[in-house]
């Protein structure tokens, strides 16, 4: 990118950024100067009758006064009913104790009393709208993906972007999506770096096969390493492969360690063998300690790396980036897992996108670990048993100490690679696809300058493109051509240069950058992107855009049809991960890795605890299940860890293994990516009893929802109020003293909150908060169930009591609660829609939502609370459609 239109482009999103700080904010649920409403006389008997005993201005029973808050809903009074409302719909109000409204009476006084607030709400000038709202991080790389058709998942243009402000857990509030210099820079920098990996004028990449032969790595960590000693001296006692021996060892191609020299697809292949799975080793050494398995196959995986922009000098960067998996040149996650078969050298291959200067590692995934060199001692000590009579001449020749070399003379599992090849790039036409999105499949010339804006334009900024928008950058576009051929260069490489900065420009612009609703109501091509973001994170594809064009998209059956199309197609998988992240917080999985659980770890349960949750949901999605389950099933999905995590048996829930399962795909429960390893996918398995069945009995919520040591059950609780009752307790009132963790066991938790409830500053909430906490103590902190507590520091146990009482109502533990919040499902259903309208609208709801919520509650009753049916009313409210 030239600093000459550095400037241009810098003005265009500033401009951005000054629409978008002008509109007003408002506190959540509050209008301002509204007119007053009337208390309708049904609500004000209702009030006197069940509410105020406790709440007149003489009693003011938690500091709350319903009398104080006179027979109008007002602006200074609007909070206040409003919170009365809630109490009194929800059933909180009156307590469990005191006298109760029949159903059928709540009900009218709710449908009164929010009748009056509505009213107040929606006569006030102010009124909530959506704001003009940034693309967030996830939105913009899935839009360029769209727009260029190019894989990201290798390089990530946003990786150096600030991370989003969150609201309610989701990344698509308007008012917080604000924009920083630091965020402008980073916009031009990753529009320089994703045009240039589109556009393609050069001629097609030569297509190559590298073929590669053990060593295939002549150094590690300054340590030497017998095999390849001898293979160097030309030994005959050289090995025709090279070895993994230890869990987590690295083979990086070091003769590719520079990288391909194109960005593209290529077909890695590698001729592997297991060898030893079931080697006659001392079980407490090698199966325990060591953490191995001969019950599973060996498992090869595959990563990227890359050494560009690392120092030729810094060796200890070299090193690390060659030999682990989590350096700079990609996330640390495989590309490719595979089953390695037994005692035959087999091909196993992989279609993988690379960009330049990446190169691949193998790593065996799952062998025995070193356990801090018991091994070595072990195999040491014995090896006139372990060995025969020349691989104990090969052992006493080489050099002492050995240290982590020392299995690879003994018949320990591992993996054996044999040859490896790398073929590409492969393109399946030239220019890529990347480039003929841009361009067509003409070749460019600086005539269709005006045209190849526009074109791209329009599908960039998601709305018809007038001349006059693009004039800016049109002019830029030919100033950049005439200074470029002024400077000597050929006409036809001036002009590639100055559309490429055009383009640039065009992914600069506060139209790419921002999603602006111009009216009170949207028209169709406003329509057609809320839709499409809301199930996409991406912008609309032609046939949404055809109907916004027919004006179509204003009828809500028609809106329906397209969310049901939308969310059929595979890139609604982003809908999935991105509303759980948001609603269960599930990207805060990881956040505070647990410390003490080594199996989180050893087992990689982190991967496959969120693979577990987006499977249920998806599953629920695609056959429109009832939710009803996401509260409690008697189904999960478990991958050959988890199971053993939930003590599940494994070889009941391995015959399941490729079964096909509705709603998903067989890719969907794969978990090789883009290998081939059978053992680790997931299988839909019937659980043997309640602990397990629904959300909260996975393991993925349970560990976010503690702090990677202990457990606690008010965060617990207050996660259970908020996510699944849509209830959030009020925060914690000043200078009350914290529940302090007791690590050495003489108390249990449910003794220190007792003591913390009795303060009555604490015990209105706490009520609430706790029940929900307690049935969960069940589980500790990386979600294992338990019947007792156990403190390391001390070795003693305590019992456990995950029985309590919820609004009135007794349960015995984590099953009893279930059933209590099944009888809510009403509730839970109205909190899983606010989730979906807070995603889908970019901004706090509303007392004047309310009515429509109602409705989109009320409709999905009928059939029974069903999860695809609540997205696709979301879709088809008014709500959708208006600012």
């Amino acid at each position: 990118m030239t600093q000459r239109w550095l400037p241009a482009a810098f003005k265009m999103i500033v401009a951005a950024v000054a629409v978008a700080g002008s509109f007003p904010a408002q506190v959540a649920g509050l209008a301002v100067g509204g007119s007053p409403a009337p208390i309708d006389n049904q609500v004000q008997a209702f009030v006197a009758t069940h509410c105020m005993a406790c709440h007149d201005e003489a009693t003011r029973e938690n500091g709350v006064s319903l009398e104080s808050l006179g027979n109008a809903v007002t602006d200074a009074t609007a909070a206040g009913w409003l919170e009365a409302l809630e109490q009194i719909e929800r059933g909180t109000m009156p307590p469990p104790e005191e006298d109760q409204p029949g159903k059928e009476e709540r009900h009218a006084a709710t449908l009164a009393l929010e009748q009056a607030i509505v009213a107040h709400a929606r006569s006030s000038p102010a009124r909530e709208a959506s704001v003009l709202r940034r693309l967030n991080r996830t939105e913009y790389r899935r839009t360029v993906e769209e727009l260029l058709g190019l894989d990201l998942s290798g390089r990530d243009p946003t990786r150096d972007f600030p991370d989003d402000t969150l609201s309610h857990g989701f990344a698509s509030d308007g008012e917080k999506l604000v924009t920083s210099n630091f965020l402008l820079r980073r916009y031009l920098a990753a529009a320089k770096d994703v045009v240039g990996r589109a556009v393609h004028f050069e001629p097609r990449p030569e297509e190559r096969t590298i073929t590669l032969k053990p060593p295939f790595e002549p150094e590690s960590y300054g340590i030497r390493y017998v095999e390849w000693e001898l293979a160097a001296a030309k030994s005959p006692c050289a090995k025709p492969y090279s070895t993994l021996d230890l869990r987590g060892g690295c083979m990086p191609l070091w003769n590719m360690r520079q990288g391909v020299p194109a960005a593209g697809w290529y077909l890695v292949r590698v001729l592997a063998e297991a060898k030893f799975r079931f080697g006659d080793m001392d079980p407490r050494k090698m199966y325990d300690k060591s953490l191995f398995d001969p019950g599973e196959p060996l498992r090869l995986s595959m990563t990227l790396g890359s050494l560009v922009g690392i120092d030729p000098a810094n060796g200890d960067a070299i090193r690390t980036e060659l030999l682990s998996s989590k350096g700079r040149g990609g996330d640390g996650r495989p590309v490719a897992v595979w089953d390695v078969p037994d005692d035959v050298p087999t091909w196993l291959e992989c279609r993988v996108w690379m960009e330049a200067g990446q190169f691949p590692r193998f790593e065996y995934a799952n062998g025995p670990t070193n356990s801090d060199y018991r091994m070595d001692y072990y195999l040491s000590e014995n090896r006139y048993t372990l060995l025969d009579k020349q691989q104990l001449v090969d052992f006493e020749a080489a050099d002492k100490p050995l240290g982590w070399a020392t299995p690879i003379f003994f018949e320990t599992p591992r993996i054996r690679v044999h040859a490896a090849e790398v073929k590409g790039p492969l393109f399946d036409a030239w220019p890529p696809a990347s480039h003929r999105a841009i361009f067509g499949d003409a070749p460019y010339e600086s005539a269709a300058a005006d045209h190849v804006l526009r074109s791209f334009a329009e599908r960039a900024w998601r709305r018809p493109v007038a001349a006059d928008d693009l004039t800016p950058i049109v002019e830029l576009v030919r100033a950049g051509e005439q200074a470029a051929m002024k400077a000597g260069k050929p006409a036809e490489q001036a002009a590639q240069e100055a559309i490429v900065e055009g383009i640039q420009a065009i992914l600069c612009a506060p139209d790419f950058l921002y999603r602006e609703e111009r009216g009170q109501r949207l028209d169709g091509y406003e329509i057609a992107s809320r839709l499409s973001y809301f199930l996409w994170s991406a912008p609309p594809d032609a046939e949404l855009l055809s109907h916004a064009v027919a004006g179509d998209l204003v009828r809500p059956d028609e809106r329906s049809r397209a969310a049901e199309r939308l969310l059929s197609d595979p890139r609604s998988d982003t809908f999935v991960n991105e509303f759980l992240d948001g609603w269960l917080r599930l990207r805060k999985l990881g956040s505070m890795a647990p410390s003490g659980f080594d199996v989180y770890y050893n087992d990689k349960l982190e991967p496959a605890m969120r693979q577990e949750t987006r499977l249920f949901f998806k599953q629920l999605l695609h056959t429109n299940g009832p939710i009803a389950d996401l509260l409690d099933s008697d189904y999960t999905f478990v991958n050959r860890a988890l199971a053993k995590h939930y003590r599940l048996d494994w070889k009941t829930a391995e015959a399941e293994l490729g079964k096909p399962v509705a709603g998903l795909t067989a890719n969907d429960l794969r978990n090789d990516a883009g290998g081939l390893a059978p053992s680790q996918n997931f299988v839909r398995v019937k659980l043997p009893d309640r602990r397990r069945g629904g959300m909260l009995g996975q393991a993925s919520v349970l560990t976010l929802t503690a702090n990677g040591v202990d457990t606690s059950p008010v965060v617990r609780g207050a996660w259970v109020l908020e996510n699944i009752l849509g209830a959030p307790p009020s925060p914690a009132p000043p200078n009350v003293p914290v529940v302090e963790p007791d690590v050495r066991g003489t108390t249990t938790i449910r003794a220190r909150l007792q003591a913390h409830r009795d303060n009555p500053a604490c015990y209105s909430c706490h009520r609430h908060i706790d029940p929900p906490g307690f049935a969960l103590e069940s589980y500790d902190a990386i979600g294992t169930f338990r019947n007792n507590y156990y403190y390391p520091a001390t070795d003693k146990s305590l019992p456990l009591d995950p029985s309590g009482e919820f609004d009135g109502v007794a349960f015995k533990g984590v099953a009893g609660f279930k059933d209590q919040l099944l009888a809510r499902q009403p509730q839970f259903a109205r909190c899983l829609v606010e989730k979906l309208l807070t995603h889908m609208l970019g901004r706090d709801l509303t007392a004047a939502d309310r009515p429509a919520i109602r409705a989109i509650v009320d409709r999905a009753a009928t059939d029974g609370f069903r999860l695809r049916d609540l997205v696709l009313l979301c879709c088809e409210s008014d709500l959708l459609i208006q600012k």
